[in-house]
């Protein structure tokens, strides 16, 4: 159960104890008991975090696809958790790893597995929780990943500025995925309730129709360029770059994944505020109401 939900049955237990309360008001007993257990109960849900991020999500269905809390339509069930692991394995591997490619495999996808572990009722949901693992981070990771995706989702059906701002500095590779998620979605005339923590969003067949259209009509592409320019150093703390092209335009972003501290530090002593060219990984999306963004990756330096 995720914290949100944890949360609303709390919320629960409180209203039905004061109802209860106010029945029994003339036994003392009775009073005693339930005052005891409204008590606890208080206690339990101020002990919940606010704003919590974990590493399990639930994705609750309802529409053509589910029968009430009995069942999910499996054929269903099976497609649509695939393009939803996709999207976190892809965005995992760009936000924590630095890096993903196009096509074939993402860096870190055993950190980003997801196991299906439960399927809780309340129309039909599934419940995915972070597989084991060893490094000491990867939680954490994996649940700021889990709360960034259901804040995507939402995104998607509410507009295309939202959309745009949520999808700020992602993978190309994770609007595929997202669309193929939102498309199995609408399809199936499905509502969708996906909650990560204390994040939710909640899409009825037209915001998920809406949605897939809307990530549908986004474009995206990567090239490799070069520039020549000024060189205007590498901050290692935050791990990107800042580089002033021949027309004196500023270009900022991140820095490959597999360049090195060393090779960071060499560049800042030899090319610091000097001319040089610079290879770039340029990453252009344009979106449906027309705005584009474009990003672009540091990956080498030479006189």
């Amino acid at each position: 159960m995720t914290t949100r939900r944890q949360r609303e049955h709390l919320k629960t237990q409180l209203i039905e104890t004061d109802r209860l309360l106010g029945m029994v008001s003339g036994d003392p007993f009775m009073s005693a008991s339930l005052s005891a257990r409204r008590k606890e109960v208080e206690e339990r849900l101020e002990s919940l975090p606010v704003g919590e991020v974990e590493p399990r999500t639930v994705l609750f269905f309802a529409g053509d696809p589910v029968q009430g809390s009995n069942g999910i339509d499996a054929t269903f069930a099976g497609q649509v958790l695939v393009p939803f692991q996709n999207m976190v394995m892809t965005d995992y591997a760009h936000r924590h790893l630095g890096k993903v490619g196009s096509r074939g495999r993402r860096s870190g996808e055993s950190q980003s597995r997801l196991l299906l572990t439960g399927l809780p009722r309340g129309s039909f949901g599934l419940e995915l929780t972070k597989a084991e693992g060893d490094e000491l981070f990867e939680e954490g990771q994996l649940a700021d990943t889990l709360a960034h995706v259901t804040r995507l989702v939402d995104s998607a059906a509410r507009s295309d500025e939202d959309f745009a701002s949520e999808l700020d500095d992602n993978s190309p590779r994770l609007i595929q995925n997202l669309k193929d998620f939102l498309g199995i979605v609408a399809k199936a005339n499905a509502s969708l309730i996906l909650e990560s923590g204390d994040v939710r969003c909640s899409l009825a067949p037209r915001e998920a129709s809406e949605a897939f259209d809307r990530v549908s009509g986004t474009v995206s592409n990567e090239e490799e360029i070069e520039v020549r320019g000024v060189f205007r150093g590498v901050l290692l703390d935050s791990w990107r770059y800042d580089f002033n092209d021949e027309d004196g335009h500023r270009l900022s972003g991140r820095l490959d994944d597999e360049l090195s501290v060393e090779t960071f530090s060499e560049w800042n002593r030899e090319y610091f505020d000097r001319e040089c060219l610079a290879r770039l990984l340029k990453s252009t999306v344009a979106f449906k109401n027309g705005r584009c963004r474009t990003t672009y990756r540091l990956l080498d330096l030479n006189p």
